[in-house]
C-alpha cells in the first residue's frame, strides 16, 4: 500500500504541474511565435512506477506545426480539453488517495471508531 501512496501522490505533483503548464499556454494564446508545452503524465509515471525517480517534473516543448501565421501553435479549445482532462485525473487520483487512507485507518485501529 505504501509503493499506491507514493505513485498517488507522484500524480497528484504531475498532474498539478500539468494544469499550471495549460494554464499557461492558454494565457499566451494571443502571443505571437509561442511554442506551447505539455508534461507528458502517462510517460512520467510510467518511469516512476518502474522505479525512475524525478528531481523536477519537466515540461517539454509541442513542436507540432501552427496553422496559424503568427506562429503561434496553441488553441483555446486543445487547451481546454487537456485541462478538463486533467482536472479529471486529479479528482479520480484524490478519491483514490481518500479510499487509501481510510484502509490505512481502518488497520490501524482495527476496524474501531
Amino acid at each position: 500500500m505504501v509503493m499506491a501512496s507514493v505513485g498517488l501522490e507522484w500524480a497528484l505533483d504531475i498532474l498539478s504541474r500539468r494544469a499550471q503548464v495549460l494554464a499557461h499556454n492558454l494565457a499566451n494564446t494571443n502571443t505571437p511565435g509561442y511554442i506551447r508545452h505539455d508534461v507528458p503524465f502517462t510517460a512520467l509515471m510510467r518511469a516512476i512506477l518502474n522505479g525512475s525517480s524525478l528531481p523536477t517534473i519537466p515540461s517539454f516543448p509541442d513542436y507540432s506545426p501552427s496553422l496559424r501565421a503568427d506562429g503561434n501553435n496553441t488553441s483555446p479549445e486543445r487547451e481546454l480539453s487537456a485541462l478538463t482532462e486533467t482536472v479529471l485525473l486529479y479528482r479520480t487520483t484524490l478519491q483514490l488517495m481518500v479510499k487509501e487512507l481510510a484502509g490505512l485507518r481502518a488497520a490501524i485501529t482495527e476496524g474501531r471508531r
